[in-house]
């Protein structure tokens, strides 16, 4: 099964530049949003169409394994992970695309989220899960899933103080419509982290087997 080794590392490997790009497509929605850049939103829209081409072109690839070598045991818990973690990783840029088009509103609307000083935590939060997610793809280090369980909750708290603070904005000077898109950006930041503890939570089957979805016992080592 050698040539199926070989194969399994050129797929993590692609993977893994996968999450890179996602990764990437996210924090360039961030940027654009900072600078109030429309055309870089619209880009950033346009190339989910890439990712969601690799995405398809990846699935392929591992149903191809399946069929052709039938693996068992490790083997085949590698195949189903990069399934599911490709999966994931497609709607976290779905995400990013979805930022990038509230570019425009933003900017028609007048919002300025820099003005909420809640916002600048919940991006840096977001950009950190994003970056200890993309580090665990190719690692075998089984604490590394506990830490972006970590950073979600980190986020979580980010996402509740921000929402917080938008509503307590709005009941003052009754502006809805800003209150809405705000809130609903929230939202989709808070789901990158809901899809990056799904990645953790698989990624962790594959190092040690344990399936920890929906465990209350699979905690950050802080709740130990």
């Amino acid at each position: 099964m050698l040539e199926l080794q070989k194969n399994l590392e050129k797929l993590t490997l692609r993977l893994e530049r996968m999450g890179l790009r996602v990764a990437e497509a996210v924090n360039n929605a961030f940027d654009a949003i900072a600078q109030r850049d429309v055309t870089a939103g619209e880009w950033i829209d346009e190339d989910d169409s890439q990712i969601d081409q690799e995405e398809v072109a990846i699935e392929k690839e591992c149903i191809n394994l399946l069929a052709l070598y039938q693996p068992a045991a490790i083997d085949l818990r590698r195949i189903c992970c990069v399934i599911k973690v490709n999966n994931d990783l497609e709607r976290i840029a779905d995400i990013a695309a979805r930022l990038g088009r509230r570019v425009k509103h933003l900017v028609a609307g007048n919002i300025a989220l820099e003005d909420y000083a809640d916002y600048g935590p919940m991006v840096h939060a977001t950009r950190d899960i994003l970056r200890q997610t993309v580090r665990m793809l190719n690692s075998a280090d089984a604490d590394l899933p506990r830490q972006v369980i970590e950073a979600d909750r980190q986020l979580d708290a980010a996402y509740a103080a921000f929402t917080r603070e938008v509503l307590d904005a709005a009941r003052r000077s009754t502006d809805v419509d800003t209150a809405l898109t705000a809130v609903l950006l929230a939202r989709s930041l808070e789901r990158i982290g809901d899809y990056c503890t799904n990645i953790a939570e698989d990624v962790f089957f594959l190092n040690t087997g344990d399936i920890v979805r929906h465990s209350a016992a699979f905690k950050a080592p802080a709740d130990e």
